[in-house]
């Protein structure tokens, strides 16, 4: 009778095979979880940015219209703020002057008056306290606006109250790729590009996180 050998796997074999798999596993993991995390920021941006325009109709309602409205003093517009948007926009809890939402993000650094400006700076923190808390990275800057000429400047548009920084990039024929210039010398203005792409952050936004 003949005996039929059994196959099977040497020990070489099984760790090759298990340290091809860990290095598949190293490069693709990182990459499928910064996918994923660039998706949550873009649906955080898309509903942060719809619910404070709709938060601004409902003010104009009750308040009247925002073009009568004064920027407030230096150091008060937080103050502003909590008067006469968080109502309309809504919390989960305050601590140090930075309002906290119920999905983790939280808003926050209200300047006013600075510089002799017309506008009111708020930056969004997208994911609230967790790192790595720089501006063009989870954090990105936004406006309310109290003039028309800095309406026209930031936003292309005096009939529009709040919305992204970047005056002089509303202009007709401002590229994208100008864009992504001024963003990655001046973070605080990749909001701009980021409204341009629909709140999505595409392979060439200029930092990763």
């Amino acid at each position: 009778m003949i005996k039929k050998n059994k196959a099977g796997f040497t020990l070489a074999e099984v760790l090759l095979t298990m340290t091809i798999v860990g290095v598949v596993a190293a490069m693709t993991i990182p990459t499928l979880h910064y996918s994923r995390v660039k998706k949550e920021y873009t649906a955080k941006l898309k509903n942060f940015y719809s619910k404070m325009n709709n938060a601004v109709l409902d003010m104009e309602l009750d308040k009247g219209s925002f073009r009568y409205m004064v920027l407030p003093a230096q150091g008060k517009g937080y103050d502003w703020y909590m008067e006469n948007v968080d109502p309309y926009m809504g919390h989960q809890f305050i601590r140090n002057s930075q309002v906290y939402f119920k999905d983790g993000s939280k808003l926050m650094t209200f300047w006013s008056g600075a510089e002799g400006g017309t506008c009111l700076d708020v930056d969004y923190d997208i994911n609230g306290d967790k790192g790595p808390n720089r501006q063009g990275y989870d954090r990105q800057r936004f406006l309310y606006c109290f003039s028309e000429a800095n309406r026209r400047g930031h936003f292309g548009n005096d009939q529009i109250f709040f919305g992204t920084y970047g005056s002089g990039q509303t202009a007709a024929g401002t590229t994208r790729a100008q864009m992504i210039t001024k963003c990655k010398s001046d973070p605080e203005w990749c909001t701009k590009i980021l409204q341009n792409d629909q709140w999505e952050f595409k392979d060439d936004y200029p930092f990763k996180f």
